[in-house]
């Protein structure tokens, strides 16, 4: 759930990783980025490339590496090596203005630059699959999450905002489904255990969206359990808060009832097992940096882990060994919030790069590496963050607009911009 956002120089996308990072790794990757932004504004230019070739090294296939990489090269004097690496990037299905880049001036006259500039307007055309499911008429919800019930044919949406989750029935009516006396906080994640008829949500504490009474809860956050037909809270499995903060994000329920969830900022995967019935870690490990979206292979064998700004991780179930999936030049895996496992590939939603959009990412067939990706929605006009879905049947239903950019650190929305939550449908 975590957001980064696009504003110029060294803070263009997030960070794309093709390779296993570990922490070291990539603190010191961030140390020669650091030192190459300050030969960049001392017009240091030999020495910009080689500290960015340095950073760029240890994360491989980082986007925003390799774009000021790219930017490096051409200021010395190098049109091969940068114009290289801008197509790869357009392959990516990102979009860059690079003709608004003076630091591309060099290479504007070239047919090359020109090919590579339609490339990526190409990639804010629309590519629309996705019609309107239903809207939500309550513009300053700031949803996050979406789970359905089959058995009640109602639809369950997390609000951020407002700390409450909402249900729409088949009719299209809305209703609160948790109480303010549950004491919720921000909501994201939601799974539906159809077997147990139970809810599972996921509730995180930020300051900026908390009253004032409520600020030392900054960085709490736990699991809560509800029972479907009462809307009672069943339980709450509360993290401690005396260690670190806790930012627990989407969920994942196995068939023997167990829960996961992922901590996007203790970058731990928790459990809940159903016979113990406690919030225990699962795994942690060093090469993790933001967990989200959680997925399991369809025998459970595996379970999948997105991580915003590394890809993908592969987690055997049997002895908790972490491979992170290998990926094809042209494949773009960062910035994942939401995943979901449809029919041997995953379908991803990527919020953390221009354009936003929800991907198919072909596996192997051992689950070891993405073959290749296929953009099945981009550009679309309701997107303002796209975050987590479900899987219905053959559609996928989910949250088109989170709005998140139109609140501040303060917690204030731009009530002038906001829209009502939309949700789409995918025919998968």
């Amino acid at each position: 759930m975590k957001r980064f956002f696009a504003t110029g120089f060294f803070l263009l996308i997030f960070a794309f990783y093709m390779n296993a990072q570990t922490a070291d790794q990539m603190r010191e990757s961030v140390k020669f980025e650091r030192q190459a932004a300050a030969d960049y504004k001392a017009q240091d230019y030999a020495k910009f490339l080689e500290n960015m070739r340095r950073a760029s090294d240890l994360r491989p296939g980082h986007a925003r590496l390799l774009y000021n990489l790219a930017d490096a090269y051409a200021l010395n004097n190098k049109p091969d090596e940068a114009l290289a690496i801008l197509e790869r990037l357009a392959k990516m299905d990102l979009f860059y203005a690079v003709e608004k880049d003076d630091d591309f001036k060099s290479l504007f006259g070239s047919e090359r630059f020109k090919t590579i500039q339609t490339e990526f307007a190409l990639n804010q055309k629309a590519v629309n699959q996705s019609q309107r499911a239903f809207t939500i008429p309550n513009k300053d919800l700031i949803t996050e999450g979406i789970a359905y019930d089959k058995a009640s044919k109602r639809f369950f949406v997390s609000s951020v905002h407002k700390h409450k989750i909402v249900t729409i029935d088949a009719s299209g009516k809305v209703s609160d489904f948790s109480l303010e006396t549950d004491g919720l906080w921000s909501v994201s994640g939601m799974r539906v255990d159809e077997k147990r008829r139970v809810l599972w949500v996921t509730t995180s504490a930020f300051a900026q969206m908390l009253p004032d009474s409520l600020k030392t809860d900054d960085g709490r956050s736990g699991v809560f359990k509800y029972d479907l037909k009462t809307g009672k809270l069943l339980k709450k499995y509360l993290l401690p808060n005396a260690d670190a903060k806790h930012v627990l994000g989407d969920l994942l329920i196995a068939k023997n009832g167990d829960v996961f969830a992922s901590d996007s900022r203790a970058s731990i995967i928790y459990r809940i097992e159903s016979k113990k019935d406690e919030l225990e870690v699962f795994l942690t490990s060093d090469l993790f940096a933001s967990l989200q979206g959680l997925a399991f292979s369809p025998d459970e064998k595996f379970l999948f882990a997105a991580d915003y700004s590394k890809g993908i991780f592969r987690i055997a179930m049997a002895d908790k060994k972490i491979l992170q999936l290998a990926m094809d030049a042209d494949t773009n895996p960062i910035a994942i919030d939401g995943m979901y496992f449809h029919r041997g590939n995953l379908i991803a939603i990527q919020n953390g790069f221009n354009p936003h959009r929800v991907a198919r990412f072909f596996l192997s067939k051992d689950f070891s590496a993405v073959t290749k990706s296929e953009t099945l929605e981009a550009n679309h006009a309701d997107f303002n963050e796209p975050t987590l879905g479900v899987i219905v049947g053959s559609d996928f239903y989910y949250i088109a607009n989170s709005q998140y950019e139109l609140m501040d650190k303060d917690g204030k929305l731009a009530a002038d911009k906001l829209k009502e939550p939309v949700i789409l449908r995918l025919k998968l």
